[in-house]
């Protein structure tokens, strides 16, 4: 699994909003801000998270309103209404300016094109993500999904071809947004550097004379032809006498001398990344010596 290390922005912590307004506006810490009700009525009034006199220094006119020196009290909903008709709104937050480092890691189980991506963060906040393709278009915003400050979210991009060079990386971009600030950065990678595959599967374990054949299948996601999108194999058995044994393979099957108490296996893309998969579940193979086909 390849960590992605990005500059995160400071949210300042506050109830998280459960979505992102349809329409917001960033500005900077004591600097001003100028909204715009959509509306054809010349004369509004604005509202402030409800209350008809904001936390700021503002200027109306008529269908403009100026926030002057935004500062966290004056971030929130900005309303604009004619005759109790509420027309238009705008979410104020403020650029972040101090910044703290985040790690995001992100994962592919093959070539496929499609990836996951998680991270943590102590911050109430909602997040969205999009992905930009190597061909430079853009992707649509995906609301992240998060629970007690873990966040993750996963993409396909159908147009990601597995037997392709990758020539271009690409870009995760990630927007957060609190009650009062807003985050906004991108993260390069490219899919053959976060590849993890999935544990083989299929491990079948069978005595045949004194000799133990173990066989297994590539991960059901693993792309085809194995000619192609091979993989490397580490078989790890244990003996009586806990000692545990490792052999590096590429064949989907091998013999054993061995007295085998149990056997787990595991595998990666020896051409992209290093990261091997998770292990398969340990299996006993005192199982399959009550059950041996004694080979004449």
């Amino acid at each position: 699994m390849l960590v992605l290390l990005g500059l995160l922005l400071c949210l300042t912590p506050a109830d998280a909003l459960t979505a992102f307004p349809p329409k917001y506006q960033v500005g900077k810490l004591n600097g001003d801000v100028v909204l715009k009700c959509n509306t054809s009525e010349q004369q509004v009034t604005w509202t402030q998270n409800g209350e008809t006199e904001p936390m700021a220094e503002v200027v109306a006119n008529g269908q403009t309103l100026t926030i002057r020196g935004l500062d966290m009290p004056a971030t929130g909903n900005y309303s604009c209404w004619a005759s109790n008709v509420l027309l238009d709104s705008t979410y104020v937050v403020v650029s972040s300016t101090r910044e703290e480092q985040m790690n995001i890691s992100c994962q592919a189980e093959s070539y496929q094109g499609s990836f996951h991506c998680s991270w943590i963060s102590d911050h109430s906040a909602v997040f969205r993500a999009r992905l930009t393709r190597s061909d430079g278009s853009l992707g649509e915003w995906v609301l992240v999904a998060g629970h007690r400050g873990q966040f993750s979210v996963s993409f396909v991009d159908a147009s990601f071809c597995p037997f392709a060079e990758e020539l271009h990386p690409l870009q995760l971009q990630l927007e957060g947004l609190s009650n009062t600030s807003h985050i906004n950065f991108s993260i390069p990678f490219f899919v053959r550097d976060i590849v993890r595959p999935n544990p083989p599967q299929g491990l079948t374990v069978q005595w045949q004379g004194e000799q133990l054949h173990l066989a297994w299948a590539p991960p059901a996601s693993w792309p085809l032809p194995k000619s192609y999108f091979t993989l490397l194999y580490w078989l790890q058995y244990e003996l009586p006498n806990g000692t545990q044994v490792d052999k590096y393979m590429e064949d989907t099957e091998v013999w054993l001398q061995e007295r085998v108490q149990r056997v787990r296996i595991s595998c990666q893309d020896p051409y992209a990344s290093h990261a091997w998969s998770p292990w398969s579940a340990w299996q006993d193979i005192d199982a399959a010596q009550k059950h041996r086909l004694r080979v004449h």
